[in-house]
């Protein structure tokens, strides 16, 4: 038994299907098959079993699966610990984030960074929530910003701040009174909303279901630009924070109601993997995200 076994296995456990593991790994699934008979010969024990669907964990499996997520994470620590030594800050850093915690943070952390780590390179990625958890998960992605809701276990994820959610229209649908609209109300709107690889898109699906409503979006768009060309074109109306779009709702481009009964926020995450220990850089550039979501002008997390 290694490392490598572990952590694969962990993986499949919790997608419960190899093939998917295999791609998230960027394994062959016959390499992944491999890794798992050996983990079973060197444990004589079956850790899993094929159904239709995929695989479910034996009760030996589940047991491993636990006490591996322990291992693995004080291994991490451990070398992280160790990595923490040397003093020098530089390498390569790949951060991930999506478009509207971009604009909040991208300009500032990369100033902050070359102002005090000027050896150490890093590289911004933006793009949706998904698939920069997929990033995290695949290793192509060291940190990443993502929005609370379905993060995977394997990932370390921790608050940084919280956003509030206003419904985007063109001014010409908005009373210049109006500050605020109730969620049954944005229901019935013409509404252009993220695919579902959106954290925004599941949250607003999930207070829909709540409410007993359908959620039918006129148009799907991913980018954050698109979202709002097609708003200021008068195609419909979207859900964002204000903090993405300072620029259009000062001019009056764009106006924003607070979304209420219920209010709708969310957590912007810090978060990497949890086997997978931060380099000296890695640490630098978490500690100086962690510095400068307590300056930004955006409600602080509980």
């Amino acid at each position: 038994m290694d490392i490598k076994q572990l952590r694969s296995f962990v993986h499949i456990a919790e997608l419960g299907s190899l093939s998917r593991a295999a791609e998230r790994l960027n394994l062959s699934q016959p390499a992944l098959s491999r890794q798992l008979n050996l983990l079973e010969e060197a444990l004589d024990t079956k850790l899993l079993e094929r159904t239709g669907r995929g695989v479910k964990l034996t009760e030996a499996g589940q047991m491993l699966v636990e006490r591996a997520r322990v291992i693995l994470g004080d291994l991490a620590r451990l070398e992280a610990d160790l990595s923490a030594q040397r003093s020098q800050v530089t390498g390569h850093v790949h951060v991930g984030v999506p478009p509207s915690a971009g604009i909040v943070i991208t300009g500032a952390l990369v100033e902050a960074l070359r102002e005090r780590f000027p050896d150490l390179n890093i590289s911004i990625a933006e793009d949706l929530t998904g698939d920069v958890q997929e990033g995290l998960l695949s290793g192509r992605l060291d940190i990443g910003i993502l929005h609370d809701g379905m993060i995977s276990r394997s990932l370390h994820a921790e608050p940084l701040w919280r956003e509030d959610l206003y419904l985007i229209s063109h001014p010409s649908k908005v009373g210049e009174q109006e500050t605020e609209i109730a969620f049954e109300d944005v229901l019935s709107l013409p509404l252009i909303m993220p695919t579902n690889k959106h954290g925004l898109r599941a949250k607003m699906q999930e207070t829909a279901f709540r409410a007993g409503r359908p959620l039918s979006p006129v148009v799907e768009a991913d980018a954050l630009r698109v979202l709002v060309d097609l708003v200021h074109r008068d195609l419909g109306h979207t859900v964002l924070p204000r903090s993405s779009l300072v620029m259009e709702l000062s001019t009056g481009r764009l106006r924003a109601r607070r979304i209420i009964n219920p209010e709708l926020s969310r957590k912007v995450m810090l978060s990497w993997l949890h086997d997978r220990p931060l380099s000296t850089g890695g640490k630098a550039v978490v500690d100086t995200l962690r510095e400068l979501a307590g300056t930004i002008p955006i409600a602080p997390t509980d």
